[in-house]
Order: structure tokens, then sequence, then C-alpha cells
């Protein structure tokens, strides 16, 4: 028999062996999966099955009623939840051991299509715009609301990248904490307050810049967890991504499609994630001072070979290639 449905709470669980966090979200277990042997069913997300998602947050175009081209609305499988009068205290999961906590923010999915397509290539380039300039607006929102201190914006592009739909969709989660990964760059720009500038450098000096598009610089990171990996960064100091003049959001979406356009030819049917790393909207004091220095951006990163034992246990990765032949490669797609 299968195990009866969990209808418990997101919770984040704390090894305080090795630092890690892990959010355990039993109800994401119940998701629609288009993998499945048995899935069937209209998609959720597809013009006309709006009934099947709860409400718009916001869509573009507006009004709010009629036709639209890109929506934000509540995930129905969070990974976070809202606090809520039932469930009020953001730091605490009642009952629970201390390295368990309650898991409070929001989830939402930002459906970036009403037709039922797969790949970013099959939107119109403006309208691709679009949908990155209402994901901006929605994090400007999301950053205006005290109980969030970070966001992001993220996508799952195929089975191996995570998405259990494969209706174009990207995700956005506001938490109230700075998650691990933000910290640990935050304490590196501490230490070496040129750290981005220097990044910037070391990629034009080793090769390793894809494409420059108005304030951005495509480039192979020096240490790329997998082949073709590719960072999107504000060539200029700035902190949040939801402050970003029109023209450079306008730059993430053609160069994410070129993006995209390049790693299919070098790997056809490849899936790939991405998420922004932006300063934390509500950073500890004494992290503050680092927001000057910050240049938010956009991880790229192709999934083209499973995380493994010495992945797992050590958390070093193992690339095959290296990083200006990746760059190398990338330009000569013709695709930048």
């Amino acid at each position: 028999m299968p195990p009866a449905p969990d209808d418990s709470p997101p919770t984040i669980h704390h090894d305080p062996l090795s630092g890690r966090d892990v959010f355990v979200a039993p109800r994401r277990a119940d998701r629609p999966n288009d993998h499945a042997e048995k899935a069937a069913g209209p998609c959720p997300f597809c013009g006309g099955n709006e009934h099947l998602t709860a409400a718009d947050l916001v869509r573009w175009p507006e009004p709010t009623a009629g036709s639209w081209k890109a929506r934000i609305v509540p995930n129905r499988y969070p990974v976070v939840e809202p606090i809520t009068a039932g469930n009020p205290d953001s730091q605490t999961a009642t009952g629970q051991p201390a390295t368990i906590t309650a898991a409070h923010g929001l989830h939402e999915v930002v459906i970036e299509s009403p037709k039922h397509v797969a790949s970013v290539l099959d939107v119109p380039a403006a309208d691709w715009q679009q949908v990155w300039k209402l994901g901006q607006r929605r994090l400007g929102q999301l950053a205006a609301a005290e109980q969030f201190s970070w966001a992001t914006i993220f996508k799952n592009g195929g089975l191996a990248a995570g998405a259990s739909l494969e209706h174009l969709h990207s995700q956005l989660i506001a938490i109230d904490r700075v998650p691990p990964t933000i910290i640990a760059k935050c304490r590196q720009l501490a230490a070496a307050p040129k750290r981005f500038a220097e990044l910037l450098e070391d990629a034009a000096a080793s090769d390793r810049v894809v494409s420059r598009l108005g304030g951005l610089v495509a480039l192979v990171p020096p240490a790329p967890r997998q082949p073709f990996e590719v960072w999107l960064v504000a060539d200029a100091p700035a902190a949040f991504f939801h402050q970003a003049g029109a023209a450079d959001v306008e730059a993430v979406a053609e160069l994410t499609q070129r993006y995209a356009a390049a790693v299919e030819q070098l790997v056809p049917n490849a899936s790939y994630n991405w998420w922004l790393h932006q300063f934390p909207d509500r950073a500890p004091a004494e992290l503050l001072p680092l927001a000057v220095r910050w240049h938010w951006h956009l991880e790229l990163l192709p999934r083209l070979a499973p995380l493994a034992g010495f992945e797992l246990g050590t958390g070093c990765h193992i690339s095959t290639m290296a990083p200006a032949t990746a760059a190398r490669l990338l330009r000569e797609t013709g695709c930048w």
C-alpha cells in the first residue's frame, strides 16, 4: 500500500554536524507530474485552465481579467508557507526538537506562456522580456514586505533539473532568513571587497567571457560545476535585481534565450537550472555594508551529469571540461 498522504506544514531541519539545512515539505509529494506513468488530465498552466490554479497575484498584460501571456500564482505545493494566525512563529515549530523550525515564506509559480510549450525558445523575444519584467515586479513587491529577508526566482528546465510539469514556468520563493550560500558569498566579499570586480577581470583575462550585453557580462565561472555553466553578472555594483533598469532586465531575457539556444546546439535536449542571487532585502547588521559592493547575478547550470558519491559526500563537484574551453565552445555556437 502507498503511504497515507502527509498534510504536515513545511519545516526546516538543521543538521548540527554539517551545518546543512533541509526543507521538508510533505505536501509536495502530491504535486502533478507529467513524467509519471499514469499522468493524465488537463495542464493547469495552459490558457483556459485558470480555474485549476490559485488566483493570479500579478499578470501581464493587465487587467486581471481576459487574455494573458504571463501570470504569477501561489504554488499549491509549497516549500514554505506564509505566517498565519494558526502558525505565527517564524523560527520555531511547536513541539519539535530545537533542530526543526517552521519553514515560513512565499512560494509562487511564474507561468511563462498560456500555450503548452516547454522551451524558452518557444516564447517570442518581446514576450520573454515581459516575463522577466513581471518577475522583477513581483520581487520588488516582496522586497517591500518586512517579513521576508531574501527572495529568488529560479527555473527547473527538464526532468533532470527537477521539473515535474513540462509547461514552461519558473518559481519564486521568498523566505524569512538568509540562506547559507548567500551568507558564504557575503563573507567572501567582506574578506575581499573587490571580489566581484576581480571575478569580472579574471574572466576577461582567462578568455572565459562568452558575451556582453547592456550592463551584463555572460561568463563561465572559474570553477564550473558542469560543462557550459554560465553566470550573468551585473558589470557594476548593484545589490538588487528588482531595482535594475529596464535595459538590464531586457538583457537578462535576451541572454537567457541565447544561452538556451547555445546549450541546445551543444547538448540537444539537455536539462538545466538557473537561479538569481541578489543581496538580502533584510540582511543582518554586520552584512549591510556589503550591499554597495554586491553584484546581482543569475547562475545557469546545465544538468549533464548526475551528482554521484564523491560530490554528495564531499560537496566538491567534478567537471569534464576546462572553463576556457566551455566558453570558446559556447561562443562558437553563434547564438550570442
